[in-house]
């Protein structure tokens, strides 16, 4: 188990121990030295006490729902926010209706648990460092360093002051405990108090050591239980404000996609007849040719083109073999022709068409013109909505 010691999140010279037994010794040191060491660790974070309040109350009931709906007003005088704002965690005991209690604001918890986050690290429990201290139960633990100091009173209580605040805590502590008050004391600075008949001093001397059993009975009041529920209480708080444009946006999505569905169903419809139509046109052109499909019929009609090129060239340059290649040729590059009727005689080729559009008659005879390098005699007439249209290579229609 690793146990990190910070004093702000954003501290850059942690504390550390690797508690693998009964004790550890604290190191100090940089994050570069820190990270490797927390490789498959169970994490504890140690935050200031003075970001977390521990104190007692009783309740007069042992359901946990009753008890999380309860705190908040039986803590109500000693909450510094509305209670809201404040993450509680809390320990009952067998027997006995007393409630210990550890209370921090929901911000900065949040702010300590990203301060690992940042360095890919998260903690397994998050507790306040007066838990550091070693703790007997007949005596409190006080610990002094410069002006700050620690007191642990219980396996679950204790606070964090300053020196200059520190004769009226012993003061109120004097009062609410058996004289002479039994203290396990650690200072780096002659305490001219603890020479006071009214305390029963035990010297402390591992300053910069852990023991694994300070840890144990703190660890009931992780400030990280619950934090899971909360977080999932708050998803849900926000999903009611935000399901009706969810579900309006979901909808508009689902609409887009059907809508687009549709389009592309009746583009394919519209695919399928060009695809048909061009099928025929081949078919009419090529009898002969068989095993054609939409996929293959543009390699077909090159390979039937220089067919009729190799034919035309063997039976001379007035057959109408060679107007026939001339006119597919055209007739590929022109979309929405119909062939109604072809005919070939010896140096003529006479073809029917029919449209619907005018425009692609006269597409076809600049696709002609091209090719044959000369005027093309294309003659047509509307009727009803559509378009036929006749002319003759090699000859006059």
């Amino acid at each position: 188990m690793l146990v990190i010691r910070l004093q702000t999140p954003d501290d850059t010279e942690p504390a550390w121990a690797l508690l693998n037994g009964a004790a550890a010794e604290w190191a100090h040191g940089s994050w570069e030295t820190l990270l490797p060491l927390a490789r498959g660790q169970q994490l504890v974070l140690l935050i200031p006490s003075r970001d977390v309040l521990l104190t007692t109350t009783t309740i007069n009931t042992r359901n946990q729902r009753q008890l999380k709906q309860a705190l908040p007003y039986a803590l109500e005088d000693s909450l510094a926010s509305d209670p809201e704002d404040q993450h509680i965690v809390w320990q009952t005991h067998d027997g006995s209706s007393q409630v210990d209690v550890a209370i921090i604001g929901r911000d900065r918890l949040r702010e300590w648990i990203a301060a690992l986050q940042t360095r890919q690290l998260r903690a397994n429990v998050i507790l306040p460092d007066i838990f550091a201290l070693p703790w007997e139960a007949d005596a409190l633990t006080l610990w002094q360093q410069g002006e700050q100091v620690w007191i642990r009173t219980t396996g679950l209580g204790g606070l964090a002051c300053t020196s200059a605040t520190l004769p009226f805590i012993l003061n109120n502590l004097r009062e609410t405990n058996p004289a002479p008050l039994h203290l396990r004391l650690y200072s780096d600075q002659p305490a001219a108090w603890a020479d006071n008949e009214q305390y029963a001093i035990t010297p402390e001397h591992n300053a910069e050591q852990l023991q694994a059993s300070s840890l144990q009975e703190a660890l009931k009041l992780n400030l990280l239980r619950g934090w899971q529920d909360e977080t999932s209480a708050r998803f849900r708080q926000e999903w009611k404000r935000w399901r009706l444009a969810a579900g309006l946006a979901i909808a508009a999505l689902l609409l887009g996609l059907g809508l687009y569905g549709v389009d592309a169903y009746r583009l394919q419809q519209q695919l399928d007849v060009l695809d048909a139509a061009n099928l025929q046109q081949f078919a009419e052109l090529f009898p002969e040719a068989s095993g054609i499909d939409a996929r293959s019929i543009k390699t077909r009609l090159e390979s039937e083109l220089i067919g009729l090129r190799g034919k035309a060239g063997k039976s001379g340059s007035d057959s109408s073999l060679a107007y026939l290649s001339t006119f597919a040729e055209a007739l590929a590059k022109v979309n929405g022709l119909t062939v109604e009727d072809i005919r070939a005689q010896s140096g003529t080729l006479s073809v029917e068409l029919q449209t619907q559009s005018q425009q692609a008659v006269e597409d076809l005879r600049a696709a002609l013109e091209s090719a044959t390098g000369g005027t093309v005699d294309l003659k047509s007439s509307r009727s009803a909505d559509k378009v036929k249209a006749s002319l003759t290579l090699g000859g006059k229609s």
